[in-house]
């Protein structure tokens, strides 16, 4: 679907100013046509003379799923198609009417004269639908939120059933408040007739909108009333820097409240667990490294060695997991980390190793993701400890990145490369078993194992990517 600022730039007469300024109130829309409980439709001249362009249609909140097909930004009208809505644009008045919506059925229209900042007429915004007498102040109230200062658009987020909409005017008097609004305000204590009142005439500022009219700044905040715990969203709609009217959208959270509470414990005893697991496994890695100091055996150290690394590749998850508020970390963070401890703790004097690492972010569950550590832990190993033998220097690349469906894993040396590596020390290649295993039976994915060009090795995994990972892109 064609966006607002595509349709005026191709078939519209606006200018680039205009277009911006049009632009502006863009992400705006949904909210105005939810809080009016109408569908809004905005068209801009067009470039042939007497026709109109849809540039923008919007339906509210409790209407989705009965889009009308036929009316897909883009679309040309001429001067007889569209009668009521061109007499605004030559006017520059609102106007009220009656629009035919499907054939011989009429619905009540709204026209407002949309201006740029010289006050000239540049796009028409139409409401159409029909509604309660007592919500005909939405629709006015939801034209004038669409000309508001940039700072307040963040509270401008679409409407859900669950929100209750009150309006107040300058003076403090309550215009409108819907049957939600009434729920959840005499649920935090504002009892009798609201639509009418004063706010001034209370103690309690249960709409927020004392603070409103008294800064003239929107506000967001949660706020707990006896057991009541209540989300509020003040919008003030401001003409010549005075407020004119406050919209005050309240949602009640109690319960969602004492969730979110319950699952911030939770996770700070997850975080606990991650953070007692990894001093864990770093108090075996000291022990293991007390044996291999004990050792006099060559390859009785080598394999400590070998088992100190696996450990401490999985400590570095659980590390990270510790440090993080869900089960799912940044697989690319962790391969960083891994290949500066490893290159630090194998490389040895007589040789220089440039490490190189490039990754995409990709989140993955704490599973895969020790699965995937203990790979690249063995591949990096295999790398630095028989790639660079007999070497004074050499290149090591680790590339994580994504490819459509699968998350591809890539290193890549420039040493005497695996066909002239040994690798067979009396253990049946347990480093590459390893990796075959985990990359097939946990991942289920594929390694393949290439020269170098013009000599080492690269080796590349391939594995299907978790639903987490597609998002976290």
């Amino acid at each position: 679907m064609a966006t607002l600022e595509a349709v005026c730039r191709t078939a519209s007469t606006l200018s680039p100013v205009q277009i911006h300024i049009l632009q502006n109130s863009e992400e705006l829309l949904q909210f105005a046509s939810d809080l009016s409980h109408r569908e809004l439709f905005v068209y801009v001249p067009g470039r042939e003379e007497g026709t109109l362009v849809l540039a923008a249609h919007k339906t509210p909140l409790l209407q989705k799923g009965r889009e009308n097909e036929s009316v897909d930004p883009g679309a040309v009208f001429s001067r007889y198609e569209e009668p009521f809505n061109y007499q605004v644009l030559q006017r520059g008045e609102a106007m009220r009417g009656e629009k035919e919506v499907e054939y011989g059925v009429m619905a009540p229209i709204v026209a407002y004269p949309f201006v740029d900042n010289g006050g000239l007429t540049m796009a028409v915004i139409a409401f159409v639908g029909a509604v309660e007498e007592s919500r005909e102040i939405l629709t006015e109230t939801a034209f004038l939120s669409l000309q508001v200062p940039m700072d307040f658009h963040s509270m401008y987020q679409p409407l859900s059933i669950q929100d209750g909409v009150v309006l107040v005017n300058c003076n403090g008097v309550v215009l409108y408040a819907d049957d939600m609004a009434y729920s959840i305000l005499h649920m935090c204590g504002q009892h009798g007739a609201i639509v009418g009142s004063n706010i001034y005439n209370t103690r309690l500022d249960l709409t927020g909108a004392k603070n409103v009219l008294s800064k003239a700044e929107g506000l967001a905040d949660d706020v707990t009333f006896g057991d009541a715990v209540v989300s509020r969203r003040v919008i003030p709609i401001l003409q010549r820097g005075k407020v004119r009217r406050v919209i005050s959208i309240l949602t009640e959270r109690t319960e969602l409240h004492r969730k979110e509470e319950e699952l911030m414990v939770k996770t700070s005893v997850i975080k606990e667990i991650h953070h007692r697991v990894k001093n864990n496994l770093q108090t075996i890695a000291s022990l293991l490294r007390m044996q291999m100091r004990r050792t006099k055996s060559e390859e009785a150290k080598d394999v400590l060695k070998e088992s100190l690394n696996r450990i401490l590749s999985i400590s570095l998850v659980h590390e990270t997991l510790s440090h993080h508020d869900e089960e799912n970390i940044d697989i690319s963070d962790v391969a960083q980390k891994l290949l500066g401890l490893l290159a630090h703790s194998l490389v040895s004097k007589d040789c220089q190793v440039e490490t190189k690492f490039s990754g995409d972010k990709l989140l993955m569950p704490s599973d895969a993701a020790t699965s995937l550590a203990l790979v690249l832990n063995e591949l990096i190993t295999n790398a630095i400890s028989h790639g660079f033998e007999g070497r004074s220097k050499g290149n090591l690349a680790v590339t994580i990145r994504h490819e459509e469906k699968d998350g591809v894993l890539i290193v890549c040396d420039d040493g005497i490369g695996i066909s002239k590596a040994v690798l067979d020390t009396g253990r049946k290649h347990l480093g590459l078993a390893i990796v075959r295993t985990l990359i097939e039976k946990d991942l289920q994915g594929s390694i393949d194992f290439d020269d170098g060009v013009p000599e080492g090795t690269v080796v590349t995994i391939r594995f299907p990517l978790p639903e987490i990972a597609k998002r976290g892109e």
